[in-house]
């Protein structure tokens, strides 16, 4: 079973939250460990790509990059010079830009090629941006678009090009840097990143966790150029159908989609965005500077009082 922390543990397994949360002589400590296969052929990009996936869940709790460590599974053989190299290149550069520094990592020889990071960064204990925190009323941001699952996944199986596949690189290589700060000084009240479980599956973590139900409008969900085109070709995802079933019986579906629409709520993501949860007064204000920053975020529903679940309208 789980080995139980002290009370120095504010946030430990138990609470599904995005990284884990230590008090340290009254500073927090954010401690996470991700990483991934690759996403497109380019390794630098890729490098950061997979850095900044493994960053973003520090961003998720309010917190602050520290340091990180290199978790590389590398193939013993195969792997064109100079690649692995431009892997760990990428990785640094992300990690760089989030104000953090690299202490050194582990490597393992592995078939297939991995590599991510072991993030520990710092957060004021009393402003961390835990998943317990939605309160009706508030309204729900999402700070990038979804869709990166079978964009991906297309340009694995050459039904999209490296043009088609842009939209998502630049989306992944986006850090969550900026829209954690700011989703702090607008008084945001909890978030999560969209990972692998996808939109629904992080939202009902979510609003488990908040004990309150997420109210979603699908119009107003942004989506990456391109996926339902390929998703209606066929593309989809390993994730997508489990992500589905994972939430079934929390979801309520009021809103007439097609398959592929359905498909965006479930779709994994690599490196997306942060779901905030905001007061309502300071929800348009968020809104504004996430924009006028670049990010391609959207106000996308609202908390309501209620048993735990979603509900698409």
């Amino acid at each position: 079973g789980i080995v139980r922390g002290g009370p120095e543990v504010l946030i430990g397994p138990e609470a599904s939250d995005d990284a884990g949360v230590y008090l340290h002589k009254g500073q927090g400590l954010v401690a996470t460990a991700d990483f991934i296969t690759p996403v497109c052929d380019d390794p630098r990009r890729f490098g950061r790509v997979a850095a900044a996936n493994s960053l973003s869940d520090v961003f998720a709790m309010g917190g602050e990059v520290l340091f990180a460590l290199n978790l590389c599974c590398f193939p013993e053989s195969g792997v064109p010079d100079g690649v692995l190299g431009e892997i760990l290149a990428g990785a640094a550069e992300a990690l760089d830009e989030s104000g953090g520094a690299l202490l050194g990592g582990h490597s393992v020889r592995d078939e297939e090629l991995k590599f991510g990071l072991a993030v520990t960064g710092s957060v004021d204990p009393n402003r961390v941006l835990a998943i317990t925190g939605a309160q009706p009323g508030d309204r729900l941001l999402l700070t990038k678009p979804l869709g990166t699952g079978v964009l991906v996944n297309a340009f694995k199986c050459g039904k999209t090009d490296e043009a088609g596949l842009e939209p998502a690189l630049e989306q992944m290589e986006r850090l969550n840097l900026e829209a954690s700060r700011l989703a702090l000084q607008h008084g945001v009240r909890a978030a999560t990143d969209i990972t692998g479980f996808g939109l629904s599956g992080h939202a009902w973590n979510l609003a488990r966790a908040s004990r309150v139900r997420l109210e979603i409008q699908f119009e107003r969900l942004p989506v990456l150029p391109g996926f339902y085109r390929l998703a209606r070709r066929g593309v989809t995802t390993g994730s997508t159908e489990a992500n589905e079933s994972n939430v079934s019986r929390w979801l309520t579906m009021q809103a007439s989609l097609d398959k592929e629409q359905r498909a965006v709520l479930f779709d994994p993501q690599t490196s997306g965005g942060l779901l905030l949860s905001v007061p309502e007064d300071a929800a348009q204000g968020l809104l504004d500077e996430l924009l006028s920053s670049g990010h391609q975020a959207a106000a996308i529903g609202s908390v309501l009082a209620g048993d735990p679940g979603l509900t698409i309208v």
